[in-house]
């Protein structure tokens, strides 16, 4: 093979793997049991889920998006919907970084389907009306 195309070839191979690497490329160093805690007692959950899924009118998916932890945090400081800012006096950098965590793990397991979606069981149940 000609040293012209061995060097396109090289540059070409490196040119996708620099596309490809910010998708897995920085992980949060965040604690995840922390951060499943303070995203359900923060109810995070009421609008995006307890899986990340979504799909209620209010959240939309967190789970399985390819979002950079940096986007994430970008979300909760300064959010681009109707989801209200937590700022770093109302949610600390260490406490994003635990959600950030947990959301990372909630997108490596399988995307979960309705029949997956769990209400945290300490929470007490209002009695349905009659």
């Amino acid at each position: 093979m000609p040293v012209k195309a061995m060097r396109l070839l090289l540059i070409a191979a490196m040119a996708t793997l620099s596309w490809a690497m910010p998708a897995c490329a920085k992980r949060s160093a965040g604690d995840l049991a922390r951060g499943k805690q303070l995203y359900m007692s923060d109810a995070c959950y009421t609008c995006h889920g307890t899986t990340g899924a979504g799909g209620r009118p209010a959240g939309p998916a967190r789970a399985h998006q390819g979002l950079p932890p940096e986007a994430i945090i970008r979300q909760l400081r300064r959010p681009q919907a109707r989801m209200p800012a937590h700022t770093d006096k109302l949610l600390p950098d260490k406490d994003a970084a635990d959600i950030v965590a947990y959301i990372e793990a909630l997108s490596q397991g399988p995307k979960a389907t309705a029949k997956d979606i769990r209400f945290p069981t300490n929470r007490k149940q209002s009695p349905r009306p009659p």
